[in-house]
């Protein structure tokens, strides 16, 4: 039963921008009993009306917390065997892979932290649509990986379980928020892994770490029954060392799912297994342009200008391959990063005061995770990431100082961005373009936590845009500096994410990936 003090009524009216008299007092409080036994009433009847958790039926165990000598990279958050029945299996997609899910994503049954202490003691009860799919086309989730505290930054240094080690070279960062995603990826017993990105965060872990990673069109891949930021910025993707997983892993999760406002306009059906299959082994015919403002500037360090030439190298490799390579320019992709800070900043307050999961939109909404979410703040909201707590202040001040009109300008800057990527996107078939601008940056756990934050939302300079856009962008493993990694990002029209796997395709057949000789991780497993 909902019961209140007059008093506690008033301050919440307060805090909305409101008040009451105390001549009011007693109309006010009757009037507010009586609505609030409406709402009773409301709860009583509702329940019966409520949908069953949505759980495939599998055998779940999951195990302690990652030791070191099971995860040298701190890639890990824990080792789980999550495996559908039988006869829940609805085909062999993805038989006999392995998948890490980043541990933000719900699997029922295994608790979820989001490298967060206020999602202590969550233990989901419901699969998020990806988590399910997965299941249902034969894989094997193995592990939550490691990733930045709320997924907010892109080093994976802030989280509480830690920084998660560079594969090539541990003193180096895997970039992030999926660091451990991408880091995963190098040990024997992990396939496939899955991240989310509302920045770049599947696309720089991708870079710096040496393998391949989509972040699909807008919406292609639901997005429910995973932390969110923001619905229009929210993307869920693979991240594979070779482009047959990602292929595969894009053929069993994406389309369309019931209940995500993020697809009020529906998804296509992609053949990306068929678009993996015939790609050719050269680009002839094929257009790449170069986009000009992601590769015209430079601060004059070594480690710019190396990236620069090894990105120029990669576009000579496109050429030799048969393409048609021409510079194309979108001055507006820019303020890119501009926009996503503009609305994210308000979005993160936002989805705090609504308790993850937001308000106004008609679909699926998870009732345990609000639970969590607001229980858990209640009880360590000041123990949140630095840099999260410094997004979310800013971004209730912004709210309350200026009712909501950065977030309304940057929402209104983004369909002439996404207009000018569509209209080059026109002449060319795709556009290429550094997916970082440097190698991996040295960890430095020394630095501020000013220093380190910036320098790691420094990297994300051209893959934000995206992101706004919603245009589908994969980053792969083409370039290399002094033996690290580099990734090259090549971005494409809304719904052909699968053209996209084939161009990558091309050029795993024809050129392979780089550096050549990745480095490999002998993880056992521990038996759950």
């Amino acid at each position: 039963m909902i019961e209140f003090e007059y008093d506690e009524l008033r301050a919440a009216a307060q805090r909305i921008g409101t008040d009451f008299g105390d001549f009011e007092r007693v109309d006010i409080t009757r009037l507010a009993e009586w609505m609030a036994a409406q709402v009773d009433e409301f709860l009583i009847v509702a329940a019966p009306l409520q949908p069953s958790l949505d759980a495939v039926r599998a055998v779940r165990v999951s195990g302690p917390e990652a030791a070191v000598d099971t995860d040298p990279l701190n890639a890990i958050v824990r080792w789980v065997d999550v495996e559908a029945v039988a006869d829940a299996v609805t085909s062999d997609l993805l038989a006999g892979k392995r998948i890490g899910l980043k541990d933000l994503i719900s699997v029922a049954g295994v608790p979820l932290s989001a490298a967060n202490k206020i999602f202590d003691g969550f233990v989901p009860r419901e699969d998020a649509p990806v988590t399910r799919r997965l299941l249902e086309a034969g894989a094997q989730i193995v592990a939550m990986t490691n990733l930045e505290g709320m997924a907010w930054g892109g080093g994976s240094e802030s989280g509480r379980w830690g920084a998660v080690e560079n594969p090539w070279d541990p003193a180096r960062s895997t970039g992030g928020s999926s660091g451990g995603s991408g880091a995963a990826l190098f040990y024997d017993g992990i396939d496939i892994t899955f991240g989310t990105d509302q920045g770049g965060s599947i696309r720089l872990p991708a870079s710096w770490c040496g393998v391949l990673g989509l972040k699909p069109t807008h919406a292609l891949v639901p997005y429910q029954g995973i932390a969110s930021h923001e619905f229009t910025f929210d993307h869920v993707g693979p991240m594979t060392r070779n482009t047959e997983d990602l292929a595969l892993a894009m053929s069993a999760v994406s389309g369309r799912s019931i209940g995500d406002p993020r697809q009020v306009a529906g998804t296509p059906d992609l053949p990306f297994v068929d678009a993996w299959a015939t790609a050719p082994t050269r680009f002839d015919g094929v257009t790449f342009g170069v986009l000009k403002e992601a590769i015209d500037y430079s601060d004059g360090t070594p480690e710019r200008e190396a990236a620069l030439a090894a990105f120029h190298d990669t576009v000579s490799g496109l050429e030799d391959l048969g393409a048609t390579v021409i510079e194309i320019s979108i001055p507006e992709h820019l303020v890119g990063g501009s926009i996503i800070f503009g609305a994210m900043v308000e979005s993160v307050a936002t989805t705090l005061a609504s308790f993850g999961d937001g308000y106004h939109w008609a679909g699926a909404h998870s009732v345990e995770t609000r639970l969590a979410v607001g229980k858990g703040l209640a009880a360590f909201g000041a123990e949140m990431p630095p840099a999260y707590r410094v997004s979310a202040a800013l971004g209730e001040l912004l709210r309350q100082r200026y009712y909501g009109t950065v977030y309304a300008q940057a929402q209104n800057a983004i369909p002439a961005v996404r207009a000018a990527y569509d209209a080059a996107l026109q002449h060319v078939d795709a556009i290429v373009m550094p997916t970082t601008p440097t190698t991996a940056m040295l960890r430095t756990p020394e630095a501020s936590m000013y220093d380190t934050q910036v320098h790691s939302f420094s990297m994300a300079i051209d893959t934000a845009t995206h992101n706004a856009t919603g245009h589908p962008a994969l980053s792969i493993p083409a370039a290399e500096v002094d033996g690290m990694p580099l990734g090259i990002m090549i971005v494409g029209k809304h719904f052909h994410d699968h053209e996209l796997i084939a161009y990558a395709r091309t050029w795993e057949m024809s050129r392979g990936w780089l550096p050549a000789d990745p480095p490999v991780y002998d993880v056992v497993r521990p038996a759950l």
